[in-house]
């Protein structure tokens, strides 16, 4: 049997009207992923912003991060 070698994941998150995120997971098809968010669109921290989750294609082995990070919590140069 040969192993399928994996390429890309589906990153799953959520963004409420406040722009807070809440990372749910990484999922190996977008499918596994669109079946998470009709499990949680009615729970408690989801069900008053239905629209806000996000499903994001990530690379594997991809650098997404090469113009440096800025971190939100960093204090700001003067």
């Amino acid at each position: 049997m040969e192993c399928k070698k994996i390429k890309k994941v589906y990153m799953l998150y959520h963004v409420n009207e406040r722009k807070d995120e809440k990372l749910i997971g990484f999922l190996s098809t977008k499918e596994k992923a669109e079946d998470i968010i009709k499990e949680l669109i009615e729970k408690p921290g989801f069900k008053d912003c239905p629209n806000g989750f996000r499903i994001k294609t990530m690379i594997i082995g991809k650098d997404y991060y090469t113009r440096g990070f800025k971190s939100k919590c960093a204090p700001k140069d003067k």
